[in-house]
């Protein structure tokens, strides 16, 4: 993993369902998502059929696991991968994204990624953002991906403000972060890992790693919650957060 995404990605990066290596001309979250037909040169399309869902496959492929669950009134627009044991539920519009194993999704889904195990199972949209693994998008949870004055989107990132070089880009949301229902967030906000939000306004769109935004206010997050909170999340998914990774999240977290 390249240094600068440590706070967002803990581990490998995952593309359609592999573990993906980054290049150094192609390392950042709001690259993948305005390029996500760079992932999709040797994916083909499954040829998934099953009456009441919609698949448009005009400009790209969907793949469709054989092991996931589209539920009925589901649009599809390719580009699009739906990994192995995902839910997709009923009267969502998912296009131009990936959407890797073990994820639970509802909405609207444009031009994103999802890491593993993560969860958006209620309205709500997410454009040109990428999603951690084990993340939990709280019931309406929306990005905003352009700005009203149509301008560059810039980011905080690793210390330094960088501009995307586009106008369309949504949020960078890292593992294990976890928002409250209602939550909205700016267009070019990035959450690093371990957060949570808990506002019914706009947070600000740069928190650390472990930050908890609540009532307008920002703290940190003492580590032994964080780990027992993704302990009891991943045991959901029969998972165990491994000593190794703990001291090293925890090492993460006293750099900060």
């Amino acid at each position: 993993m390249i240094e600068e995404n440590k706070k967002i990605i803990f581990s490998d990066l995952i593309i359609n369902d592999q573990a993906f290596e980054i290049q150094n001309d192609f390392k950042y979250p709001w690259q993948w998502v305005n390029d996500i037909n760079h992932f999709f040169e040797k994916v083909s399309s499954s040829n998934y059929k099953q009456p009441n869902v919609i698949i448009d496959e005009s400009k790209g492929p969907v793949f469709i696991s054989k092991s996931s669950k589209i539920e009925p009134f589901t649009i599809l627009n390719g580009p699009l991968f739906i990994g192995d044991n995902t839910i997709i539920k009923s009267h969502s519009n998912i296009s131009n994204s990936i959407i890797n194993h073990d994820c639970k999704i509802k909405g609207e889904v444009h031009s994103s990624i999802f890491q593993p195990y993560s969860n958006k199972s209620h309205e709500g949209f997410i454009g040109h953002s990428f999603v951690g693994s084990w993340v939990n998008l709280g019931a309406g949870t929306t990005t905003s991906n352009l700005k009203n004055n149509y301008e560059e989107i810039l980011v905080k990132w690793n210390g330094s403000l960088l501009s995307t070089g586009t106008i369309f880009f949504g949020a960078v949301i890292g593992d294990h972060t976890k928002t409250a229902i209602g939550t909205n967030l700016n267009s070019g906000s990035i959450i690093e890992m371990g957060s949570n939000i808990v506002s019914q306004t706009f947070p600000p769109r740069y928190l650390p790693a472990f930050s908890f935004y609540y009532k307008n206010k920002l703290s940190k997050i003492s580590f032994d919650d964080f780990r027992t909170t993704a302990s009891i999340a991943m045991k959901r998914r029969k998972i165990e957060l491994s000593s190794s990774d703990i001291k090293a999240m925890k090492e993460l977290y006293e750099k900060d």
